[in-house]
């Protein structure tokens, strides 16, 4: 893991939705940063090597957004408060760099409302601008595209046929493999979207069984160059949540011997000996 700078990123290891942690979401925002998105009474003094100054509060309600928790607010003697984020124990400030080497205190902060910041009409118009330039560099999960199915033939072949336990895919039989499944009956996808480019999906069909309807998990693949970012358990983790939805009574997971990556799989429910993982229900 590289090193980052922010106050907390060593144990800020909350997740979202789609995987991502509040490292992830410093990385996305130190490219949207800017001196739109400072504070007024900050801004002649912005540069991009102080890309965090005057961006504490909009970014800490734009974070709890995300995670949820409290905002806080460091005292600053001025009559001003410095906003960093506290979730459930974890306690992190993404814009603390502007600081230098001056360590705040974070302890017995009170808690800070949109109310109070938002008055300030400036304010609310710097967040909107933050917020939607990051929902724009954000990744995604949405269905899979008949469109990116080629997209996903490619994935596939890369993802796989590197492994001592797979056959060689070509690009081109991949896609074929994708459209097939994807243009079956009762078939679901999913498409993980990386600064407007698909990265990994998800791919699979419901079928009944004796203990109700159940759905098989055919085909998870991610991008070799976008592999270790937690993408397969985001992707993973919304399909039992779409699965629960529809009713589904359990999950299963279409691997080889060679494909079963335990540290992996058995931490979303998986396992070698139970290749069904029931939500709800003892198998």
């Amino acid at each position: 893991m590289k090193g980052y700078r922010f106050y907390g990123w060593q144990t800020a290891d909350i997740r979202d939705g789609l995987g991502l942690t509040p490292r992830d979401y410093y990385d996305l925002l130190s490219g949207i940063w800017c001196a739109e998105t400072c504070a007024p009474r900050m801004r002649k003094d912005w540069t991009p090597g102080n890309r965090t100054l005057g961006q504490c509060s909009i970014t800490a309600f734009l974070l709890q957004d995300i995670y949820g928790g409290k905002v806080c607010g460091v005292p600053l003697g001025d009559g001003n408060y410095h906003c960093f984020n506290a979730v459930d124990g974890c306690v992190f400030d993404l814009t603390s760099e502007q600081f230098g080497n001056t360590a705040l205190d974070y302890s017995a902060c009170p808690e800070q409302t949109r109310e109070a910041h938002f008055a300030k009409k400036e304010k609310q118009q710097r967040y909107e601008l933050l917020k939607a330039r990051l929902l724009a560099a954000s990744p995604m999960i949405q269905p899979l595209a008949p469109d990116h199915i080629a997209r996903c033939g490619e994935i596939y072949a890369a993802a796989f046929s590197g492994e001592p336990w797979n056959d060689p895919w070509k690009a081109e039989d991949a896609e074929v493999h994708v459209r097939e499944l994807l243009e079956s009956a009762q078939s679901y996808g999913l498409e993980y979207v990386l600064e407007g480019r698909v990265v990994a999906f998800l791919l699979g069909s419901s079928m009944l069984f004796h203990y109700g309807r159940t759905f098989e998990i055919n085909d998870l693949a991610v991008d070799p160059a976008c592999q270790g970012r937690g993408i397969a358990g985001a992707l993973l983790e919304r399909c039992k949540r779409d699965m629960k939805a529809r009713g589904i009574v359990g999950l299963h997971l279409i691997t080889s011997a060679g494909g079963f990556l335990p540290d992996f799989y058995e931490r979303h429910g998986f396992s070698r000996e139970r290749s069904v993982m029931l939500m709800g229900m003892e198998l």
